[in-house]
């Protein structure tokens, strides 16, 4: 009844990385994408890294990925957007010295 079409058109998305994403610090290649999902690089100071250099992700930039098939886009973006708890920092350190009747053995 439905055909399947023979050209599905791709979806082009741009995310931007915040302080406290996920994928900062990690290499192009150790990003573990949804199935049919391609990442095409990034724009780091006015700037397009292409992916083939196998860039290191740093807060600022804007990955550029492909969702070679559009329902496969609100996966990539889920997976490009993903944040650590607003307690991380970069440099490790936590805010739960702040917050009273935490001991040092609950921090972890």
């Amino acid at each position: 009844m439905f055909e399947e079409p023979s050209f599905v058109e791709p979806s082009l998305i741009g995310v931007f990385i915040q302080l406290n994403s996920s994928l900062c610090g990690i290499c192009f290649a150790d990003v573990q994408l949804p199935e049919k999902c391609v990442l095409l690089g990034i724009v780091r100071e006015g700037k397009v890294i292409s992916a083939t250099d196998n860039p290191t992700i740093y807060p600022g930039d804007e990955i550029l990925a492909v969702a070679i098939h559009p329902m496969m886009t609100p996966a990539l973006k889920v997976t490009l957007k993903r944040t650590h708890p607003i307690y991380y920092s970069l440099e490790q350190t936590y805010l739960f010295e702040a917050k009273p009747g935490l001991s040092q053995a609950s921090r972890f």
